[in-house]
């Protein structure tokens, strides 16, 4: 008995020491996280990022692989209607294929009687089931369209959709590229249409970014660009709002359910804002400003080639006629 005892006072009787080594005190073991936390900032801002992720479907095959739908609303029709609030461009999709609901942090998934049907992880869906979505669930829709279901919160919402935009993100600017634009105007120009609503699209361009350039040096032309997209995107884009970077210094804003009253209103702050910026690159000002033009969607216009023309065509008009305006496409 006497060496169980010797033996238990051997391993415990002394809380100080672990493994034979002094065990840190508590304000040792404090600074000790705090070391370890700070050597990972990036992993820090990562997670508390990942806190604000809405729960989203990421296509895993299909049209647009990598893509994410962000699942914004309490409920979401998908299907290959333009009007849908997910409008997926795969002919083995019916027009209002699933329903997405949303009911105390819980999602669910609904086949509306589609065609080809809705599986769940191989699991055919009757018409009209309901199924509650589990992280990670594999959703099929039709034939060949196959998308994941994240959570709210889920770290790997900022990882998989960062995969899916890289193929879509300018390098410089961290906006849409044309590709992803060219895209986006198809869906949004077919929606407004089928749903008779307001559709605008504005061209911004950086008035004579070429002398930028050539005085202040290509680095600070880098900086201007992204310094720009940086401000537009962050005080003027709305969330259903599409922008990109259409080529060199110009730039396009897909803005739905906006007239054309209310898109050169945005227009003419933005103009503003950008005139008043203090763009400074290495303690040196940089005068900057923008022209911008407008077209807004109407009857004449029977493709989104012919709106996006119109708008980069009052583009040129607010350059030909002094440039840091707003012109408007009749």
């Amino acid at each position: 008995m006497g060496s169980e005892h010797e033996g238990g006072n051997k391993s415990g009787s002394n809380p100080n020491k672990v493994g034979g080594h002094p065990r840190p005190s508590g304000d040792d073991q404090d600074n000790d996280k705090t070391r370890v936390l700070q050597t990972n900032p990036s992993i820090r801002r990562d997670i508390e990022q990942a806190k604000e992720a809405q729960a989203c479907l990421i296509v895993i095959r299909g049209d647009r692989p990598g893509h994410k739908y962000p699942l914004h609303q309490d409920s979401l029709i998908m299907g290959r209607d333009p009007s849908t609030d997910i409008s997926l461009n795969d002919p083995s999709i019916s027009r209002k294929h699933a329903e997405i609901t949303q009911k105390d942090g819980k999602v669910f998934i609904a086949d509306l009687g589609s065609s080809n049907g809705t599986s769940i992880n191989s699991r055919k869906l009757t018409a009209g089931e309901k199924v509650l979505l589990a992280k990670e669930d594999i959703i099929q829709l039709g034939q060949s369209l196959v998308l994941k279901y994240l959570p709210a919160g889920e770290l790997e919402t900022l990882y998989m959709g960062d995969l899916g935009s890289a193929i879509h993100t300018d390098a410089l600017t961290g906006v849409h590229n044309k590709g992803y634009l060219l895209e986006a105007l198809e869906v949004e120009f077919k929606r407004a249409r089928a749903l008779h609503s307001d559709f605008s699209i504005l061209f911004l361009d950086l008035d004579h970014f070429k002398k930028v350039n050539d005085t202040y040096g290509h680095d600070a032309g880098d900086y201007v660009l992204k310094t720009f997209a940086g401000l537009v995107k962050s005080s003027f884009v709305r969330p259903k709002d599409v922008f990109a970077r259409y080529g060199g210094e110009e730039f396009v804003i897909l803005m739905g359910n906006t007239t054309q009253k209310m898109g050169a209103e945005i227009a003419e702050r933005i103009r503003c804002a950008v005139e008043v910026f203090a763009f400074q690159y290495e303690n040196t000002r940089i005068p900057v400003t923008s022209s911008l033009g407008l077209a807004t969607l109407g009857p004449q216009y029977e493709s989104a080639t012919a709106l996006l023309k119109a708008a980069d065509q009052a583009l040129y008009q607010a350059k030909n006629s002094g440039r840091n305006r707003v012109r408007v496409a009749n």
